[in-house]
């Protein structure tokens, strides 16, 4: 029987390795080129920073990678076993489908595991540390963030629109000054601007030529008759602090950037107002999608046997089944967790539900056959 246990462990493991590394790199790459491929198409960007981005974005990319990848190595090698009459062949020497399976549950119980403390520690500290690493780029080298046509909003306070970046020279500029309620409070229109570090001061210069402004009345910013219009200058420079850039990064963390502990301290800190609903489900979150190693393999392994087929391609379609079904619902639960009428710290938990019942029933129904 120990020989069956090498054999099955070396067969899941081998196929879960590629299987996460693939999924791993498409859901990286993905992103990577969501978020960084207009800054790379329209101006440099430092190799740190785009390796600091890839690095962060792992342990994000492994909350999905990992649940799917064991359902494809269940699927795959089970689904072998079972055309190649092996199942068969063990099952006639009185070795039961549990037996059988116990090695891969084991498997899926580390896991289970790992999968917890991606969740619940790794996951939301790089997040943070990605987004930390944003203000360090603006801090070290502003430049960088500027492209063509864009809107920069990593600044406290303030939206830069770019209209054209000629070397290190920014042409086209407007620049809208933003008060706590986030209503502009100025706005500034520029010919061109060129960017320069302060580090002894520890504040980022914007200077502008050729400028002119709009402002409104700081007593009554929705009375629009009370703007001053017109006012123009040659040259001028905005100054913009390197602290407040930090407190914006130390600072208000979002829900999928908090720890288990600091969840637990948001949500008892809350309590009183009610307002909750986006940490619960946050945290359900959480655990949800760490439970799929178990739910994946408890539905892929029946599956795979029923399926009897040992082409790599059909198990992974099955797989892509499987999955998109499954996180597509927690993805829609996801958006309406601001509605705390739907209950969506519950309702996430459905499509577990559902699957740990399917595979259940699927499960039973195999040992018993």
């Amino acid at each position: 029987m120990k020989i069956i246990d090498r054999y099955l462990v070396g067969q899941v493991v081998s196929t879960l390795g590629w299987a996460v590394a693939l999924l791993t790199l498409m859901l990286v790459l993905g992103n990577v080129l969501r978020e960084l491929l207009p800054q790379i198409m329209s101006h440099q960007l430092p190799m740190n920073y785009i390796l600091a981005f890839v690095g962060y974005l792992l342990p994000f990319s492994m909350i999905y990678s990992i649940p799917w990848g064991i359902l494809v190595a269940v699927l795959l090698v089970f689904g072998k076993l079972s055309s190649d009459n092996e199942l068969v062949a063990l099952r006639a020497n009185g070795i039961g489908i549990p037996r059988i399976c116990l090695p891969i549950f084991i498997i899926t119980a580390s896991l289970l595991t790992f999968c917890l403390w991606i969740n619940l520690y790794a996951a939301p500290i790089s997040q943070v540390r990605l987004r930390a690493t944003v203000f360090n780029l603006a801090s070290q080298d502003p430049l960088a963030l500027f492209g063509n046509d864009e809107v920069i909003d990593q600044f406290p306070n303030r939206k830069i629109y770019v209209g054209r970046k000629n070397g290190s020279t920014l042409e086209d500029l407007h620049i809208y000054e933003l008060n706590p309620q986030k209503v502009p409070i100025r706005v500034v229109y520029a010919r061109r601007g060129t960017i320069e570090v302060d580090k002894e001061h520890e504040r980022i210069l914007l200077h502008i030529y050729d400028a002119r402004y709009e402002e409104r009345d700081p007593g009554a910013v929705d009375d629009l008759k009370r703007m001053r219009y017109g006012i123009s200058m040659r040259e001028g420079v905005l100054p913009i602090s390197l602290e407040e850039l930090l407190e914006k990064a130390r600072g208000n963390k979002r829900p999928n950037e908090m720890t288990l502990g600091q969840l637990r301290t948001a949500i008892n800190e809350r309590k009183e107002g009610g307002r909750i609903s986006v940490l619960l489900t946050e945290l359900s979150k959480r655990f949800s999608n760490s439970m799929a190693v178990f739910t994946f393999v408890l539905v892929g392994i029946p599956l795979a046997v029923s399926a009897q087929r040992r082409e790599t391609s059909i198990g992974i379609a099955m797989s892509i089944v499987v999955a998109f079904t499954y996180f597509i619902f927690i993805v829609i639960t996801d958006n309406v967790k601001n509605n705390p009428n739907w209950h969506p710290e519950i309702l996430i938990w459905l499509p577990n539900v559902v699957y740990l019942t399917l595979g259940g029933i699927l499960f039973y129904r195999l040992a018993r056959r």
